[in-house]
């Protein structure tokens, strides 16, 4: 787990006495942009009627990297019930380290970056809140977030982690195998 920039006590409690932000689960997922390029965008709303795994990490955490690992096998173990996995990296100038980031563990999902304020926004965290490190929501085929921890969850250690992930995927997903047309014969 790595904490993210620490806030003082004093404009913590304002945070939350605030009541400005929720991570209360099921909610309603906002639309939310993956930069991938400058000027270029993922939005979460392309993928509706998906269920989407969408990590949020530092680059150089080593518990954002081993998340990632599971991300990985998710991918590829999940494509065919139509989950589709992002992340997201949150810290400075993380667009700079994605590409090694990428090719070190070898992911064979979209990892693009945005800034930790807008990513606390969507996680339902008020401003500036720490953040402990990575942090996943799973987002139903309806936009709903059914499913959302922290570096810190109990249910997210790394001996239970991809466990966790996976007996909730396997929730909403249930029937949702995509299977190809048979192939038509010709004539």
């Amino acid at each position: 787990m790595y904490r993210s920039p620490v806030l003082s006590s004093t404009l913590l409690m304002t945070a939350l006495l605030a009541g400005a932000a929720t991570t209360e689960v099921p909610r309603k997922a906002t639309d939310f942009a993956i930069q991938t390029a400058p000027a270029k965008y993922i939005w979460l709303s392309d993928y509706s009627g998906k269920t989407v795994v969408l990590g949020f990490i530092l680059t150089t955490c080593p518990h954002c990297q081993f998340t990632t690992g599971i991300l990985n096998r998710i991918h590829k173990d999940y494509a065919d019930k139509g989950v589709v996995v992002f992340e997201s990296a949150i810290e400075p100038m993380s667009s700079l380290n994605i590409p090694n980031f990428v090719k070190q563990l070898g992911v064979t999902f979209t990892v693009g970056y945005n800034e930790q304020n807008y990513a606390g926004k969507f996680l339902g965290k008020a401003e500036n809140e720490p953040m402990m490190m990575p942090q996943v929501v799973i987002i139903d085929s309806k936009g709903m977030i059914r499913a959302q921890y922290a570096g810190d969850d109990l249910a997210f250690s790394e001996g239970i982690q991809e466990t966790t992930l996976r007996d909730k995927l396997d929730e909403l997903t249930k029937g949702q195998a995509t299977t190809k047309p048979p192939a038509r014969k010709t004539p």
